[in-house]
């Protein structure tokens, strides 16, 4: 039984939230990896840096911070207890105003504030395991497959490959369509590799996300180069989104940024109806005062997260038909199946699938709420 899935408007760690708690980030408060926060950047100190966003080179400039990240961030996020200090492409003046909105895995213990599948797991007295292929690799995941505890009583696989190939080769090269047949047989593998240890398991299979063809990318750098950054105002440049904080109370900045980005860039600003309507209506500014999403098909690049310029993208608005991903279930949830299905729909099928019931969400956590 198969359905499209349609995604949120976010990136996979925002729709993996939803996924985990069947619940919408503004409800338990999780929408980006990163959050304004200066009080308690990790990073703070690192403005010093700031003389290296002068480059000339922005190639040279993601390079450094691509290597940074590997080696002394990487040591760095050990020492000090956090899951990691990716420098990304953040102008380095501006490191110190980020932290990250978690602090420990979505997976841990009441991480999101609201109950998760994996939570309801431990609340019923199972074990629960999640598989990882961009940490494992795939001979090591078939391995943790074949020796699953007895009381397991959820298997979480995650599979990178087609996102990876997607964004690197693009959705239009022979490369990415192996890629597709490739990470076929290999969920033909793992299932049976379970069903192996576990005949009567029910698996469900989806794709967080689709993806859309780049055929625009355009840079704002009069963003970094404003005298006002990142004193005045702050910004987060995420590859189809723009947001603005602002810093004190200047309406003629605001507005001037604001058409700056309307200028430069396709697209719009999200009103309060379209954060309600896309479940983003977040009580406070950890996430952006302003949001400006971009149409499918472009990009903003050089952006935050990219270390080398994407040839495919997501995380458009998600009524976009190319954003949707797929979803296939077993026969006997075929009564819950609809056409387009729904990212929140994936935990209560899980917990039904397990024989768990559902329980309505606490009110969110401080650490991860907005």
């Amino acid at each position: 039984m198969g359905a499209p899935l349609r995604p949120i408007l976010g990136y996979s760690d925002a729709i993996r939230s939803v996924i985990f708690t069947g619940r919408y980030p503004d409800e338990h408060g999780y929408w980006m990896e990163y959050c304004f926060r200066p009080e308690q950047s990790p990073w703070r100190g690192l403005e010093l840096l700031g003389v290296l966003d002068r480059l000339p080179s922005d190639l040279a400039l993601r390079a450094l911070k691509l290597a940074g990240s590997a080696t002394a961030m990487k040591a760095l996020a050990r020492r000090r207890g956090y899951p990691h200090m990716d420098l990304r492409h953040i102008p380095f003046r501006g490191l110190g105003c980020f932290d990250l909105t978690l602090d420990r895995p979505m997976t841990a213990p009441g991480s999101l504030g609201v109950p998760t599948i994996f939570d309801r797991c431990m609340d019923t007295g199972r074990s629960w395991v999640y598989l990882d292929s961009s940490k494992l690799g795939r001979r090591m995941l078939l391995e943790e497959a074949a020796r699953l505890p007895e009381d397991v009583g959820l298997i979480f696989v995650y599979l990178h490959h087609i996102d990876m190939a997607s964004h690197v080769r693009g959705i239009e090269s022979r490369r990415f369509w192996r890629c597709v047949r490739e990470t076929d047989a290999f969920v033909q593998r793992v299932t049976d590799r379970v069903r192996d240890r576990f005949p009567g398991i029910s698996p469900l299979v989806f794709s967080d996300h689709g993806m859309s063809v780049l055929r625009q990318q355009i840079g704002i750098p009069e963003l970094g180069r404003h005298p006002g950054f990142p004193s005045e105002f702050f910004f987060a440049l995420d590859a189809t989104m723009v947001r603005l904080w602002y810093r004190n109370r200047d309406a003629g900045l605001r507005q001037e940024l604001r058409e700056l980005v309307d200028r430069r860039l396709p697209g719009r600003f999200l009103t309060s109806q379209d954060r309600a309507e896309l479940h983003l209506n977040f009580t406070g500014s950890l996430y952006g005062d302003d949001i400006f999403l971009l149409p499918p098909g472009t990009a903003v690049f050089p952006n935050f997260h990219s270390y080398i310029k994407p040839k495919a993208m997501h995380a458009y608005h998600p009524d976009d038909r190319d954003q949707h991903g797929i979803f296939v279930g077993p026969s006997t949830v075929a009564d819950r199946v609809r056409a387009p299905m729904n990212m929140v729909d994936i935990a209560p099928l899980c917990l039904e699938l397990m024989g768990v019931e559902a329980s309505r969400p606490q009110e969110n956590s401080a650490r991860s709420g907005a």
